[in-house]
């Protein structure tokens, strides 16, 4: 499910992932961070969402506000195995779209074209 999850992102238009001095593993579009996957088990993974779905997300067992971030929307899965892949597959879908809408236009406009 790890790998799953980091060829999943990576795949992605314009993605980069940045391996920071903690556990995380950090995917950015633009300049832009929407998720983080920890690398040690049970691979926490955090993602960008929207207010709408924040409060629902979290009321699931194993889905938290993440530390640090939850004021911007952020939820934390507390292991790969919480969600059947399809809903996590769709989460990070979610997070990625959600991040591209607030890039300048011109950024959209580039990664538009490469998703074609």
């Amino acid at each position: 499910m790890f790998d799953m999850t980091l060829n999943y992102c990576l795949a992605f238009p314009a993605v980069s992932m940045e391996e920071k001095w903690d556990d995380d593993l950090r995917f950015f579009v633009g300049e832009k961070l929407f998720c983080m996957v920890s690398k040690t088990p049970p691979h926490q993974v955090s993602i960008k969402c929207r207010l709408e779905d924040f409060h629902r997300l979290i009321s699931h067992p194993g889905i938290v506000p993440a530390p640090y971030l939850a004021r911007y929307h952020w939820i934390q899965i507390k292991q790969l195995e919480t969600l059947p892949v399809i809903e996590l597959q769709s989460l990070l879908q979610h997070a990625y779209d959600l991040v591209v809408s607030t890039l300048p236009p011109e950024e959209q406009t580039q990664i538009l074209k490469q998703r074609v």
